[in-house]
């Protein structure tokens, strides 16, 4: 949310803007994907699907490009009680770019009590499990699915 708070401070004349500074954090998606193997090896994107700051049409071009370039695609605010529908959707995009058994992890509340990271295949995902507490990393086309882990190979 630095990104936020930075435009909203820009806002503001220069003399009232009170001292902020941005510090790294580690993301939810790298917390998972160390929990669950590598499977961020090679290249990746993060996309969320929350429409209330972005149009659903952006939202799937995005979706498709990432599939289309064969990225490992992290999602973010994938389900909620009111966006029922555009995971399912989503998932039918990447679908068209990726075979079934391509593996896929549901990481809820990641490194919160209740923690549950568990690994599927992209066309057997439970999309009813999936709510705004649920992270879903999706391999590649190279990525393998062992031993209850996710690795996608770098190419050397």
């Amino acid at each position: 949310l630095a990104g936020l708070a930075l435009e909203l401070w820009l806002e503001q004349k220069e003399l009232h803007r009170p001292f902020v500074q941005v510090h790294p954090g580690v993301s939810a998606l790298q917390v998972a994907a160390a929990k669950i193997g590598a499977p961020l090896m090679h290249d990746f994107c993060a996309i969320s699907l929350s429409d209330r700051l972005t149009s659903w049409e952006k939202i799937e071009e995005r979706v498709k490009a990432a599939a289309i370039g064969d990225f490992v695609i992290a999602i973010y605010n994938p389900r909620s009680e009111g966006r029922q529908w555009q995971l399912k959707k989503s998932i039918e995009l990447v679908l068209k770019s990726r075979d079934r058994d391509t593996p896929v992890a549901l990481a809820r509340q990641v490194s919160r009590e209740g923690e549950d990271i568990q690994v599927y295949s992209l066309g057997s995902l439970p999309i009813e499990k999936v709510d705004m507490l649920t992270l879903i990393l999706i391999g590649n086309s190279e990525s393998k699915r062992r031993n209850g882990l996710i690795v996608t190979p770098r190419g050397y």
